[in-house]
């Protein structure tokens, strides 16, 4: 290892290392602590990064910062930053385990919701970064036979991603959007108090008694990126897609939830929206 090498793995073992004292400070030997110490110029550094790596994850997870606030978000994401260190230089990669995080961070439990919250964003954020898919070939799909149609693997664009939750997760990020509602989802006749909160965040509370999970197909369109909520059964097709199923395969699987679903529309639904950008035989 070249001697810059080594300079620049211990710096960055500095910057990401968790709270610094004169014993772990890599860079101690190669600092002038006539006037500061190694540690303490060393923190200078590592605050900097940690802020840049921080304001990373509030562009990934805005709304998650809302329900938990400001200063809570900010010493989690600390802690997860010590212990998840950025493998590439490119932000756009970093924070796909956030949510897992949250859902072990004790204070946050009882925010039961915030796991399939910050999911939903993450996925948000893939999809905003993902590649265009090239338009759908009516012309070719005309050409086959409906029987041949049964036979066919439709291909999802690479923009798209389904989520499944047992909570109103598209309530809850419509309620947290710049422009959306401001009213609170009631959770029964409780209302859920955290000390950890600060007064700037959404209070949300949710109703235990839902008889349905919500299922959302994310999507973009141009440079933006769409939700929308769907159907179980819509869902179960989406999801077959996903799984490299026939076409056949995901319309008995729909069927066996909703007999009265429209295939027909339903396939030309998802085209036109660019859900749905190809299929291979």
């Amino acid at each position: 290892m070249s001697k810059l090498t080594g300079l620049q793995t211990n710096f960055i073992n500095d910057c990401l290392s968790g709270p610094l004292t004169a014993e772990n400070t890599s860079m101690a030997k190669h600092i002038d602590t006539r006037s500061i110490s190694a540690n303490a110029l060393m923190a200078i550094y590592q605050n900097s990064a940690i802020a840049n790596i921080t304001n990373s994850l509030q562009l990934s997870y805005p709304v998650v910062e809302k329900l938990v606030g400001k200063d809570f978000f900010e010493q989690v994401s600390r802690e997860y930053i010590f212990n998840h260190w950025p493998t590439t230089a490119n932000m756009d990669d970093y924070g796909e385990d956030f949510p897992h995080f949250l859902a072990d961070v004790e204070q946050a439990k009882s925010l039961t919701y915030l796991k399939d919250v910050a999911q939903l964003e993450w996925r948000f954020h893939q999809s905003s970064l993902a590649k265009d898919s090239p338009g759908f070939d009516w012309t070719r799909l005309a050409k086959i036979s409906p029987k041949e149609t049964l036979k066919l693997h439709f291909l999802l664009a690479p923009t798209v991603a389904i989520i499944k939750s047992l909570w109103p997760i598209d309530e809850i990020w419509q309620m947290n959007q710049d422009n959306g509602h401001r009213d609170n989802i009631h959770q029964g006749n409780d209302h859920q108090s955290n000390d950890h909160q600060s007064n700037d965040h959404q209070d949300i509370e949710l109703c235990l008694d839902r008889d349905k999970d919500t299922h959302i197909v994310l999507f973009r369109r141009g440079l933006k990126t769409e939700m929308m909520t769907i159907t179980m059964s819509e869902f179960s097709l989406l999801q077959s897609l996903t799984q490299d199923q026939s076409f056949e395969q995901a319309i008995n699987s729909a069927i066996a939830l909703d007999t009265d679903i429209s295939i027909d529309l339903w396939l030309a639904k998802y085209i036109e929206l660019g859900v749905i950008c190809g299929f291979s035989l």
